[in-house]
């Protein structure tokens, strides 16, 4: 039989039912309840949504290649390098200094939304839940749901591509991508991930709705990617 690629597999398993209701949000800061009620629960355990997380969790364990663990260790800290090969050329940070600048405010004012609907899920990682589960990148100690790397992987794409619009497509993938290894180093279930992509295209467009952060995108814009025309 084919081998199912890991992005299809995300997909079925997303579209699982969950039947199950969610925590109370009373207690959170609006902000946080909207985000909390936009993305829902995370499927129980013991729900057929839940063993499917599990089950591709420890298929990706089986099948997972040195590469593929490079590439997830690779991204554990996120920076305007990882989207070099969607861009076409490399981009280090010293080369691009207010690119670089405009992805780390992303990753921090987006991180902050994430660690606060972590805190309030608290949902165990997957190697916290099932002794089976052995991760092949660096362990972390915040909660799983919604995956903060896939939130603000694909966020901090689609705000390069504002600067790149010739490259979104290939830019988006990447973005995806970095939710994708997080299941493939054991760190976090398809579900997070999913969440967390669907979260991320949300608070991508709000920050980019932010007069303060376009004056920032357009600085980078100047500086950094409006190349002159040749003659």
């Amino acid at each position: 039989m084919r081998r199912l690629s890991l992005s299809l597999m995300l997909v079925l398993v997303s579209g699982v039912p969950v039947f199950t209701q969610a925590p109370a949000t009373a207690n959170l800061p609006l902000a946080v309840q909207e985000l909390a009620t936009f993305l829902g629960p995370f499927p129980p355990a013991d729900s057929d949504a839940g063993k499917a997380d599990l089950a591709i969790v420890l298929w990706c364990q089986q099948t997972r290649t040195t590469h593929d663990t490079q590439l997830a260790a690779a991204e554990v800290k996120l920076t305007l390098a990882a989207y070099g090969m969607a861009v076409g050329k490399p981009l280090p940070p010293a080369q691009y200094p207010k690119t670089a600048a405009l992805v780390d405010k992303v990753a921090k004012d987006i991180k902050a939304q994430t660690d606060a609907l972590k805190k309030f899920y608290g949902r165990p990682r997957p190697y916290l839940a099932d002794p089976r589960v052995v991760p092949a990148i660096e362990r972390e100690t915040s909660p799983s749901y919604p995956s903060g790397h896939a939130t603000r992987g694909l966020a901090i794409a689609i705000v390069l591509a504002e600067l790149v619009p010739e490259r979104r497509e290939a830019l988006l993938e990447q973005g995806r991508q970095v939710g994708v290894h997080r299941v493939v180093g054991g760190v976090h279930y398809p579900s997070d991930i999913t969440s967390g992509q669907r979260l991320g295209a949300r608070l991508a467009e709000t920050w980019l709705a932010e007069s303060g952060n376009r004056d920032l995108l357009e600085a980078a814009r100047a500086a950094e990617w409006n190349l002159p025309i040749k003659p």
